[in-house]
């Protein structure tokens, strides 16, 4: 018979067997797990090793439904396994396109698709009984009450307002559900056959008139560039006349300041040499005068004076003509007056005189 301590030892060693095993929870990422304490309501564990109280606290594995819908409403996919793992990832509801009803009464048919993630099991698995027909139920009743304020031609360009209305809507009345919405697409607004011609038959009018227009205001375009491009070769053909004229007016105003410029240094240069030679002359005829004083304040002689000085008047006079200056000392031209004289007074400078006469005739 095993003794007490063999019956206690098994019991505590049975119980942190029970703690191993039930107690120690690991749950994988992006998964999440509810736990009850007595039936209710108590915690969630999220990713990695969690503590629970064996006996009190248990894993809710059944009792709830979370789906999703997908592939264009042909499929249901759970989002929690048989281990009471909840899936916390990003998640799509992509249910069958709707049949609904325009403002002006036109069959609509609208394809839509919804991402969203489960922020909140708790509120999931206890606060809604059926997460994918609430969803599409809630998808269903906001397109209709939406897609009613657009017409048939409207709401064809009203593809991201709609879809944008479609999260708000969706993202109110799910946060009680604990889901999050990240975004909503139209993936496809489709009409009826007889409509879908006649919209087709309208928006080929208007790609033709769109077309039309932009022709008419290509064409314009060109005629302005070509109305641009004849100015601006106008203004150049003046502008280049107009440098032309310009030019020649400068050629010639240089060419006449040049011709007077000329005309001056000509003039400028003969009154210079006239007043040379007049100074020159002047400058003869001063110094023969100057003999004539110096000739008679040293010589006393009347003949020999006045012949010195008439000879000094010639050779002024000839200085004063000639184009190369000859500087004759005033002693050498007395000098030659005094013999011409000497030779007057012993009648030498008769016969001589006489003498040239005969040989001039």
């Amino acid at each position: 018979m095993p003794d007490i301590t063999t019956i206690t030892i098994g019991l505590l060693l049975a119980i942190v067997l029970i703690v191993l095993f039930q107690g120690v929870q690991q749950v994988p990422d992006g998964k999440a797990r509810v736990v009850e304490r007595l039936g209710r309501r108590h915690r969630v564990l999220m990713p990695g090793l969690n503590l629970i109280i064996p006996l009190l606290d248990s894993v809710k594995k059944t009792g709830f439904d979370l789906e999703t819908i997908q592939d264009n409403g042909a499929s249901r996919v759970s989002l929690v396994d048989r281990k009471g793992n909840i899936s916390i990832a990003e998640q799509r509801m992509d249910p069958n396109r709707l049949k609904l009803l325009g403002k002006d009464n036109s069959e609509i048919f609208v394809d839509s698709i919804a991402y969203f993630k489960i922020t909140d099991p708790m509120r999931a698995v206890y606060d809604i009984a059926s997460l994918a027909d609430s969803f599409l139920s809630l998808i269903e009743t906001t397109l209709r009450q939406e897609v009613g304020k657009f017409d048939g031609d409207s709401i064809v360009t009203s593809r991201e307002q709609l879809g944008e209305k479609l999260r708000t809507a969706l993202q109110e009345a799910s946060s009680n559900w604990g889901l999050s919405i990240f975004r909503v697409e139209i993936e496809e607004i489709a009409f009826d056959s007889e409509v879908s011609e006649k919209l087709s038959e309208a928006r080929r009018e208007e790609l033709l008139r769109r077309a039309q227009v932009v022709s008419a205001q290509a064409q314009a375009d060109k005629d302005i560039l070509e109305a641009e491009a004849r100015k601006k070769a106008a203004i150049l053909d003046a502008e280049g006349a107009q440098a032309a004229a310009i030019k020649k007016a400068e050629g010639e105003k240089q060419a006449q300041i040049l011709l007077a410029e000329a005309k001056f240094e000509e003039q400028r240069l003969q009154a210079e040499a006239e007043f040379l030679l007049k100074s020159r002359e002047q400058e003869g005829i001063a110094k023969g005068y100057q003999a004539i004083v110096d000739a008679l304040s040293n010589n006393p002689d009347p003949i020999v004076a006045l012949e010195a000085l008439k000879t000094q008047a010639n050779v002024a006079e000839s200085l004063g003509k000639s184009e190369n200056t000859l500087i004759i000392p005033t002693e050498a031209a007395g000098l030659f007056g005094a013999v011409n004289a000497a030779i007057k007074g012993l009648g030498i400078g008769k016969s001589l005189d006489m003498r040239n006469e005969e040989n001039s005739q």
